[in-house]
């Protein structure tokens, strides 16, 4: 009769011990920030759908590199020029939806575009074009298609594509037919010169970086000074 008394006590005190446990476990969410600069945060969902990208075809390469690669070319730049020039942007954002919609194939969209300064007809690839282009362009059901304006750090882009060309080899060298129409806030040397401006005067204003993806972070941001 002890025994039995002994071992139900020692049930249920391993059963309170498991509910003291949980009830002191750790539930705070996982951190979704990748980091934050002068007030900018970056979020590991910001990132995904770019690396996701950079997989398909590039499944060799390391994930931190990829991220690093995605904010230096995307969305670092994106974000800055958000915050800097949010009227000019808006602006050449909305002559781009006008050209959209009158364009709705990529014949139309050279004719109709015949006036703008800033287009541009070649071959693009995975590498060479812009990564919110390159993945709208290589979706095999756009070929023939308009996009919509796609958002890019200098303005906005309303691309058409007439064919896709694949290579035999490796699906780096497939290559897109290509009509890019830019409606842009600075000539390509003016956008550089402010970019490259801004790297200095931001570079010790990141007050966090995930403790996991301190290696992704572009080397010119320095890591914020412990307390």
């Amino acid at each position: 009769m002890k025994r039995v008394r002994i071992l139900t006590l020692l049930v249920a005190t391993v059963a309170v011990g498991g509910v003291v446990l949980t009830a002191c476990g750790d539930d705070t969410p996982p951190e979704t920030r990748l980091f934050v600069l002068d007030g900018v945060e970056f979020r590991l969902d910001d990132v995904a759908p770019y690396v996701a990208f950079l997989d398909s075809f590039l499944p060799e390469g390391g994930r931190k590199t990829k991220i690093m690669r995605v904010l230096e070319e995307h969305l670092i730049p994106l974000r800055l020029a958000q915050r800097a020039f949010p009227t000019e942007r808006r602006e050449q954002q909305e002559a781009a939806m006008a050209l959209r919609s009158i364009a709705s194939n990529v014949q139309e969209l050279t004719a109709h575009a015949a006036m703008v300064k800033n287009q541009m007809k070649n071959h693009i690839s995975r590498t060479s074009a812009l990564l919110p282009v390159a993945i709208w362009a290589f979706e095999p059901l756009h070929m023939g298609a308009v996009s919509d304006p796609i958002e890019v750090p200098y303005g906005w882009l309303v691309v058409g594509c007439h064919e896709i060309t694949e290579s035999p080899g490796l699906a780096m060298d497939d290559y897109v037919d290509a009509h890019q129409v830019g409606f842009v806030t600075h000539t390509a040397g003016d956008w550089f010169k402010w970019y490259e401006a801004q790297k200095p005067l931001l570079a010790n204003k990141a007050t966090f970086f995930h403790p996991d993806y301190v290696t992704a972070i572009p080397q010119w941001i320095q890591p914020p000074k412990l307390p």
